[in-house]
């Protein structure tokens, strides 16, 4: 029987990782077995462990690319029954096909991503991940400026490089509704 994939995305501070790590805890409390990975890339909080923006974590083995996390799987083959993957945008296209080839293995598979970059631009890997994904679970955030709870952007306060891959938390970004984005970037004139 195959797995089950499941994609939560949206923009930072919206709880993605932490339901992730709630998702790991009920795995663990079961007493299944599993793996959780993240991105070598990503070293804010700490790099054995994927952590929350409220500071709650998870061990986690660091890889550098998809083909580095099909290897640490095929390691495990058929001894696991779910993968859990954090910052999934942080990833090559490739993997796409690795979770596939995983979820047809009979594993499940739970990622969390931002699924648009601080210019408003959906990530290449994270929209094809939810594309074919059993279930999406899009989150939303307490607007940083006007305090709503209907932010799905996060903005870039610093511009300190054009590339949509800078890792950063609250010295860099903050999230923001579509509104509030708005008038900070004056991109959607006339509205």
């Amino acid at each position: 029987m195959s797995g089950k994939l499941t994609v939560i995305v949206g923009p930072m501070y919206s709880g993605k990782t932490t339901e992730l790590l709630s998702l790991i805890e009920i795995y663990a409390l079961g007493k299944k077995n599993y793996l959780v990975f993240k991105p070598s890339i990503d070293i804010r909080y700490s790099e054995e462990h994927i952590v929350s923006h409220t500071g709650l974590k998870a061990p986690a083995i660091k890889v550098t690319s998809s083909d580095e996390l099909r290897k640490t799987f095929a390691e495990h083959a058929g001894q696991l029954d779910a993968i859990f993957i954090d910052e999934i945008h942080f990833f090559d296209e490739n993997i796409v096909q690795i979770i596939e080839e995983i979820i047809y293995s009979g594993v499940n598979v739970f990622c969390v991503g931002l699924d648009m970059s601080y210019k408003h631009r959906p990530f290449k890997t994270t929209v094809q991940i939810m594309g074919i994904a059993d279930e999406v679970i899009k989150k939303k955030a307490v607007c940083h400026i006007c305090g709503e709870y209907k932010a799905v952007v996060s903005y870039r306060k610093v511009d300190d490089t054009e590339s949509e891959i800078d890792v950063g938390g609250m010295e860099k970004y903050i999230a923001v509704c579509r509104d509030c984005y708005n008038k900070l970037t004056g991109r959607f004139k006339g509205n």
